[in-house]
């Protein structure tokens, strides 16, 4: 189906980051075939009159645990280690693949309403997860997260990994990407770190994990390796395929460079690092050595929402205020790593810009509205002003998941009342310590 888009101010993100007023963008299928300028010989089936409105790249969320919705709320004004031991580890004993197969759809609802086209998942009962990705017409690089132990694992040893790969790798028109997530080195064995990177490197799989959090961790890993975790991560072979890093708030020079010299991607997730007082990421040193850094959200269960406005505002924030710098991080920048740097991250090379050739994966923001007047900047307008109602329209691949505040591929009504049912069981049950945290702080 052609569509040919009107009269929209387009924000391209493209090499130029040039943002276009009163343009149209050209679609066939699933693939932009202009910007601006119209070939003449195009034939649009549908033309969509979008003045007053701003069209963007859709957005990535590169790390969460989607399906954690159900723990919104459930431990709050905690340090880190006490909301994993007697918060979240005592909860997520009681987890069981319903509760998966509803939060993810729930989760879901979420981020699309929000403009987020595709994520970055590292969680368990991944199957599900799958399923829901390809229900809903997002895009998504899932990780069954696993912390290297043959008893206690959540359905999935490094074989079983590789199954899990090699069947949904590819998936869904390509919508899907599929990896290995290994939790942190702070729980998974160095035998074990050695063991994937060494399976991910021979079978050409990624790799998605947690590291550098905290203080605690990095002194821990020095009194145990004489490593930093990055350090740690690279020596063990773990940066020698495309990897997620997650966090990687307190890192040195050394560990920046090793990061920029790798095909790293660091993904901040601001709320979560503030609510937990885990640290700020030094973004901006990362990006101007080259990391391609990228924004997430985490799970609900630390950051409460998943709002990747509100992160972009916060990824700004936090970086002028630690380094008393009112100018870092200015223009389309947080945009940028929410969009293009997120494509990137979970390895959807043709998406996060628009481009002709590139998919049509976009989002349309009614900038029509009291909150955003008078706009003297765009790129300020959407940084600052926009949330995730202001998001309209939500397209992936050329496909409409939600048009006019309307979704179109995931019941709403049905999933609200799967989600409840489920946490409704997964609360009446007894609960264990599913890991434990104790790691030095």
């Amino acid at each position: 189906m052609n569509i040919l888009l009107q009269n929209a101010t387009i924000v391209t993100l493209n090499d130029l980051d040039a943002i276009l007023p009163r343009a149209s963008l050209a679609i066939a299928d699933d693939r932009i075939v202009a910007v601006g300028e119209i070939p003449r010989d195009f034939v649009a089936d549908e033309v969509i009159d979008l003045a007053g409105k701003i069209v963007t790249p859709g957005l990535y969320n590169a790390h969460t645990h989607a399906a954690m919705v159900f723990a919104r709320g459930y431990a709050e004004d905690m340090p880190l280690d006490r909301w994993f031991n007697e918060g979240i580890w005592k909860l997520e004993s009681a987890l069981t693949p319903e509760m998966v197969h509803w939060g993810v759809r729930l989760a879901m609802i979420e981020m699309i309403r929000g403009g987020v086209i595709g994520f970055a998942d590292h969680y368990f009962y991944m199957d599900e997860v799958a399923q829901a990705v390809i229900e809903s017409g997002m895009r998504a690089n899932l990780a069954w997260a696993v912390f290297g132990h043959q008893e206690g694992e959540l359905g999935v040893t490094i074989p079983g990994t590789v199954a899990f790969v090699k069947k949904y790798n590819g998936a869904a028109d390509g919508r899907l990407r599929a990896l290995f997530g290994p939790h942190s080195p702070y729980l998974c064995s160095d035998q074990f770190l050695a063991r994937t990177a060494a399976v991910a490197v021979r079978e050409g799989i990624g790799i998605h994990i947690h590291a550098a959090e905290t203080a605690g961790q990095v002194q821990a890993s020095l009194a145990e390796y004489d490593m930093t975790p990055i350090e740690l991560l690279h020596d063990r072979g773990l940066f020698e395929t495309h990897t997620i890093v997650a966090h990687a708030i307190h890192v040195n020079s050394v560990d920046i460079a090793i990061l920029a010299q790798s095909d790293v991607n660091v993904v901040q997730c601001p709320s979560t690092h503030l609510r937990y007082a885990m640290g700020v990421t030094p973004v901006p040193q990362m990006l101007a050595e080259g990391v391609n850094v990228a924004l997430g959200t985490d799970g609900a269960g630390s950051s409460a929402a998943l709002n990747l406005w509100r992160e972009m505002r916060l990824a700004v924030v936090t970086q002028r205020q630690a380094l008393d710098d009112p100018e870092v991080m200015g223009g389309l920048t947080p945009l940028r790593m929410a969009a293009r740097n997120g494509a990137r991250a979970l390895n959807f090379r043709d998406s996060g810009r628009l481009t002709p050739g590139y998919q049509a994966d976009l989002i349309v923001i009614d900038a029509d509205q009291a909150h955003y007047q008078p706009i003297h900047s765009v790129p300020a307008a959407l940084i600052w002003n926009t949330g995730p109602a202001d998001v309209r329209d939500v397209m992936v691949a050329g496909r409409w998941l939600m048009r006019n505040r309307q979704l179109l591929t995931l019941d709403e009504k049905a999933i609200l009342a799967g989600f409840r049912e489920a946490l409704s069981d997964m609360m009446s049950r007894p609960l264990g310590q599913f890991k434990k945290y104790d790691v030095a702080e």
